[in-house]
């Protein structure tokens, strides 16, 4: 299980947990001490860890690129993984059949912007509800990954947000815990913390680490939604968020798209073919690219 989480989580070792011995007892002063010192530290909010290895996951991503500078990093990425299999093609046919699959990966990139323009989108009630808000000028690019969903979310046209679904195949019943051990290998050792990430957001769990411009969490969506996900944010935006959004987030009924599809009426589920990534979106259980080219190509 661990072996598959550390090749997923692009090389990721998993640290062996450190254990704490006690020597010998201490006396009654000392330990009286050592109790109303760790009252005082308890009393001041803890503060997510420095890491190095932030930069380097980042991948050559920039905080402030705009939707296009975005999209051309992602469109040299793609041609470039599909480009040594069009030259090892057997034949033409083969050659034309890896051009047509990279450019439909293309196309569903550049179709995949969405603004949040006071439009209801399919997101608003998904697991992406509590990232993005309406009528502030933001805006959200996906991009389809190795074993997951990327979703980049800009303000005023700046990216300052990435949002990564993990595949719920790639755990294979990894709980919470062993899925940030292999984080920690990576990262360093996280802070862990239980609550409501932001103002209004579910309940939930998540590890958290920083750098001097980057603040990731890694979030447990399961308890609804099925998947883990590495959201890293950049910390000079967030500073100014209540400045850059203006406009405040919905507070309508907080209701869940999975539980509303399965108690809707029948209508809606007979037009599902509409929307035949609808699952995928609601569920998180965003399933490995079908039409990914074959190793042996």
């Amino acid at each position: 299980m661990r072996s598959r989480l550390s090749r997923v989580l692009a090389g990721v070792m998993t640290s062996a947990l450190a254990v704490g011995v006690v020597a010998s007892l201490a006396a009654d002063a000392d330990a009286q001490r050592r109790g109303r010192r760790g009252r005082r530290q308890a009393q001041q909010p803890q503060r997510a860890p420095m890491s190095d290895a932030i930069g380097p996951a980042l991948q050559g991503i920039e905080w402030g690129w705009s939707p296009d500078k975005l999209m051309e990093h992602h469109r040299r990425k793609i041609r470039s993984e599909f480009q040594p299999r069009i030259n090892k093609a057997r034949d033409a046919m083969t050659e034309d059949r890896l051009r047509h699959q990279r450019d439909q990966i293309l196309r569903r990139m550049r179709e995949s912007f969405i603004e949040f323009n006071g439009q209801t989108t399919g997101y608003d009630s998904g697991f992406l509800r509590d990232e993005f808000t309406h009528g502030n000028r933001e805006a959200m690019l996906r991009v389809r990954g190795e074993n997951g969903d990327d979703y980049y979310f800009f303000i005023q046209g700046r990216l300052w947000k990435w949002f990564h679904a993990f595949d719920a195949s790639v755990f294979q019943g990894a709980d919470f815990e062993q899925f940030t051990q292999a984080l920690q290998g990576r990262f360093g050792e996280g802070l862990m913390t239980t609550g409501a990430p932001d103002e209004g957001a579910d309940e939930r769990q998540w590890m958290e680490w920083q750098d001097e411009t980057t603040r990731v969490r890694a979030m447990d969506n399961t308890t609804f939604y099925g998947f883990y996900s590495l959201v890293f944010e950049d910390k000079r935006t967030l500073s100014r968020l209540d400045q850059l959004r203006t406009n405040r987030r919905r507070r309508g009924r907080r209701s869940h798209a999975l539980v509303d599809a399965v108690t809707g009426d029948g209508d809606e589920a007979a037009n599902s073919d509409a929307n035949p990534d609808i699952v995928d979106r609601i569920t998180g259980n965003i399933r490995r690219r079908q039409d990914a080219p074959d190793d042996d190509e």
